[in-house]
């Protein structure tokens, strides 16, 4: 059996461990156009600030490829995948044949036709270990950049670059910031709060022109309302897209990504897909979507790798999860959070908010049933939240307590955790930090504790 694995990130790391549970013997090869050893992507905002130090950016061990009997074949690209010939072409003209194939191409970022775009030294993107390296390695030129596009990876390429030293701007066609992955009322808080740390927001403007020199690189950007702003660096951060550029022109089927069964299977059995470049079933809204983060994209590898090593399990569907923190304030939004921008009808929302302790917490209920939620400030109970909205239980009798932790809520949880976990074993999958088996079991004494608990602002 020849596994071949294109990309070399999470969702390829869950696959490479589910393929080697179940099949020690087979060749594994992971071709990626990346040089690096597997790294934590979520982290390369914290790089830059300079929070976490380059030791710390491996997401598994030196000895990861050769504990797992992995070929690496990495700073190759695949320009082509032939189903019908069970093979991949290589960007020098050679092919590896494969006998089951896995897609963990992740995303492409959305560069618009702005002029002067790709001329100069100091434009670029933030989406690799390397962008970052380029980045701080172009700092110590200048103290000013300006970031175009303010979703969330705008708004952690600002964040680390101002952490970093830099003096920031902040460039948004639409009106609000962030309008993918929270609502107005949570989209303008995020607002206030990046202006008073001191990084400079604009929205409802383009970028018109970038421009700069061979010598100094990138000078600086005039905006469509004629304002120019000096600079050292230019981040594109409008939007990411699937990277289902192997699929096109292929009989795989491409819709938001490429199209994946409930075992990751695409068009073709033997070829899979998983990530951020997979179409998946969505929970709370029944349907296709590409819920693209970390967690999701490790998770749904792992089911990839057990079923092209013929342990084929049913994947549940995900949950979309977007989480970021600026200034100590921690921003979550998840699920279907925002349904009038959407056009769902039919849902009810609960709020909880205090401007002046910065929180606001948000749940979207439909059928009595968690869709979707946000929470800035007080992050407290999101994981519970999180289960609720993955696992769709009815949650009536409790829709009013959840954001007061009442003790309805306390009660309600005690019981479903009691009878998830008495009289049964949990397997928690192995990790590289430890091979030890985990078991966990309901202890009154905590549970307790915590309905005494009293609801405070926090």
């Amino acid at each position: 059996m020849e596994y071949l694995i294109v990309g070399n990130s999470a969702a390829a790391v869950g696959a490479i461990e589910s393929i080697r549970r179940i099949d020690q013997e087979s060749n594994l090869t992971v071709v990626s156009n990346e040089q690096e050893h597997i790294y934590s992507r979520p982290l390369i905002a914290h790089y830059l600030a300079g929070d976490v130090t380059a030791d710390r950016m491996p997401y598994r061990p030196e000895k990861f490829y050769q504990q797992h009997r992995v070929k690496t074949m990495l700073g190759r690209t695949v320009t082509e995948v032939d189903p019908l010939a069970e093979q991949v072409c290589l960007e020098d003209g050679s092919y590896l044949k494969y006998d089951r194939l896995l897609l963990t191409t992740g995303s492409k970022v959305n560069v618009p036709p702005i002029a002067g775009c790709g001329d100069f030294e100091g434009v670029g993107i933030f989406q690799t270990y390397d962008d970052a390296r380029q980045i701080l390695n172009r700092l110590k030129k200048g103290k000013r950049a300006v970031v175009i596009g303010a979703g969330l990876i705008g708004l952690r390429a600002a964040y680390g670059l101002q952490e970093a030293g830099a003096e920031v701007y902040l460039i948004e066609l639409l009106p609000r910031i962030a309008s993918r992955v929270l609502d107005q009322r949570s989209s303008d808080m995020v607002h206030k709060h990046l202006e008073e740390g001191g990084i400079k927001v604009i929205t409802s403007c383009a970028v018109q022109e970038i421009t700069g020199n061979n010598t100094d690189g990138v000078t600086g950007v005039t905006l469509k309302n004629g304002e120019i702003i000096d600079c050292n660096i230019v981040i594109i951060a409008t939007g990411v897209a699937p990277n289902t550029t192997l699929a096109e022109n292929t009989l795989i089927e491409v819709n938001l990504g490429i199209v994946v069964n409930p075992y990751f299977q695409t068009s073709f059995s033997n070829i899979f897909a998983a990530g951020d470049v997979a179409e998946t079933y969505d929970i709370p809204r029944q349907s296709g979507m590409v819920n693209a983060n970390w967690p999701n994209a490790y998770e749904q590898g792992r089911y990839a790798g057990m079923c092209m090593a013929g342990k084929m399990q049913r994947y549940p569907g995900s949950v979309g999860m977007n989480s970021v923190s600026f200034y100590g304030i921690p921003v979550i939004s998840m699920g279907l959070f925002d349904p009038e921008s959407e056009g769902v009808e039919g849902t009810e929302v609960k709020i909880r908010a205090s401007e002046k302790n910065n929180i606001y917490q948000k749940l979207v209920f439909k059928n009595n049933r968690l869709q979707g939620a946000i929470f800035i400030g007080d992050i407290s109970y999101a994981g519970t939240v999180n289960d609720l909205i993955r696992k769709q239980n009815l949650v009536g009798i409790i829709k009013d307590s959840i954001l007061e932790e009442k003790f309805q809520l306390y009660d309600y949880l005690r019981k479903k955790r009691e009878a998830d976990m008495e009289g049964t074993v949990i397997e928690w999958p192995e990790s590289h930090s430890s091979g030890k088996r985990y078991e966990k079991s309901f202890n009154e004494k905590s549970w307790t504790e915590r309905e005494l608990d009293k609801r405070v602002w926090r």
